[in-house]
């Protein structure tokens, strides 16, 4: 998907905000236009349908996790510094792109369109299967502990899942970034096979 606009940005926050708080299935062009201040005609002018926006929310979260997992992967470092660069990153975008915190933790809300879900489920599989290759390279290499890959995993996303959603019904009042860079102190301390504390 190419570059997306300011106006297109004002859009798809404001459909995320219908979606977040009625589904899919009350989100309109109309109420869009309505929330924004735009016309009806003005939206359109950026998106050609309610699929088109949706659509273009999954791509821009899909688009930036891609960059993030091209990261990780060219990474010359060790396994817990890859799960913490996976960690952070999510808390710092989530800082500052809060719609695509919406999307990455309430992927159910596209689930009244298969088209949609699949996308968001494979951005989401994306995340699994790196973090799952990433703790059982730790777990090979000696510095991750040697307990189910799938439990570690679940530790690392849901701990970053409770935290985003506790920042979000706080009304964000809270330096989400700081916050996960306390918690992933403790969880690789958890996960990390020696005693020492993690920077």
């Amino acid at each position: 998907m190419p570059e997306i606009t300011n106006r297109q940005r004002q859009i798809i926050a404001a459909a995320l905000e219908i979606v977040s708080e009625r589904g899919t299935e009350d989100l309109t062009i109309k109420g869009i236009a309505d929330r924004v201040g735009f016309s009806d005609a003005a939206v359109y002018r950026h998106f050609k349908s309610k699929a088109e926006i949706l659509s273009a929310i999954i791509d821009l979260f899909a688009r930036n996790s891609a960059q993030l997992l091209q990261e990780i992967n060219a990474c010359d470092c060790a396994s817990l510094d890859k799960l913490k660069l996976f960690f952070l990153d999510r808390c710092r975008v989530f800082s500052t792109e809060r719609v695509l915190a919406t999307v990455m933790f309430a992927e159910n809300l596209f689930q009244s369109d298969p088209r949609l879900a699949a996308k968001v489920h494979q951005v989401l599989h994306g995340h699994r299967e790196l973090l799952l290759k990433t703790i059982r390279s730790g777990q090979r290499q000696g510095t991750i502990r040697p307990l189910p890959a799938e439990h570690l995993f679940t530790m690392v996303m849901g701990s970053l899942r409770l935290l985003v959603l506790q920042w979000r019904i706080g009304g964000h009042e809270f330096d989400l970034l700081r916050a996960g860079e306390k918690l992933w102190r403790s969880l690789a301390t958890l996960i990390s096979a020696s005693a020492r504390r993690m920077k």
